[in-house]
């Protein structure tokens, strides 16, 4: 019998992501990046994605970089980007967010989203959508691809 993932994998993010918001709790602040290494991770995240790469670890980065992005993980693919600007977000402490424009091949259309960098070794670079679920503990989408016509799903 196949087991899903998913569980283990929420795990891995949940838990990733606490630490990176709880890094340097003994000193009352926490692990925040700099405006230039939150930048920097996220720009080769998405470089990565234009590239066919998939999310996850990144390879080749200095320091290690980590990406939840679920329209990724379910295929999209990515033609360009533009990181219009670094946004405040309410109440927040612990990351950077910006504001990204993505134009996408496929399906092909252009639209603005937040993404979010935390921690300092590792960087979460989290597509909003997924931040939030993830902070709040919500089951979101599927990672994999639905079932094919005629398979049955596992």
């Amino acid at each position: 019998m196949h087991k899903s993932r998913k569980p283990a994998r929420r795990a891995f993010v949940s838990a990733a992501l606490l630490l990176a918001l709880g890094a340097g709790c003994g000193s009352g602040s926490a692990a925040v990046p700099s405006t230039d290494t939150a930048r920097d991770a996220l720009d080769a995240a998405l470089t990565a994605w234009t590239r066919g790469e998939t999310p996850g670890e990144l390879a080749g980065t200095e320091t290690s970089v980590f990406v939840h992005d679920t329209p990724w993980s379910q295929g999209q693919r990515l033609a360009s980007f533009e990181i219009i600007e670094e946004s405040e977000a309410e109440g927040a402490v612990a990351e950077k967010r910006f504001t990204v424009r993505l134009s996408l091949a496929q399906p092909d259309r252009a639209e603005e989203v937040q993404y979010h960098v935390l921690g300092t070794d590792p960087l979460m670079v989290f597509r909003d959508e997924d931040y939030q679920r993830n902070i709040n503990m919500v089951n979101g989408p599927s990672t994999t691809a639905p079932p094919s016509r005629g398979q049955r799903p596992r």
